[in-house]
């Protein structure tokens, strides 16, 4: 699903909504899938966003255990964990048509 992604936290810790409006938003389709995650060592819901070359380096970092918080006509917002340099943070995307 072909989106405008918006990271709401940066390294676990809330963005204000000031921060929000100046991110540039990320255009890219978001899938979410199962699958086992070594970092979980479990199955988990794995959200990605996918850019636009089958090469390229995924803009985000992965959201593992993924799940739906929010959601509305226009949007909705994920919540999960990321992992950036080895270190787990909580995370969200605000994610809406683009």
């Amino acid at each position: 699903m072909r989106m405008l992604i918006t990271p709401m936290r940066s390294r676990g810790i809330a963005l204000t909504p000031q921060e929000r409006r100046r991110y540039v938003a990320i255009r890219g389709d978001v899938r979410v899938v199962s699958e086992v995650r070594e970092e979980l060592g479990r199955s988990s819901n794995v959200a990605k966003v996918i850019g636009g070359m089958p090469l390229e380096v995924d803009p985000l970092p992965q959201l593992l255990d993924a799940t739906l918080s929010g959601m509305a006509p226009t949007g909705f917002v994920l919540n999960g964990i990321e992992y950036v340099e080895g270190c787990a943070y909580a995370q969200s995307w605000w994610c809406r048509e683009g």
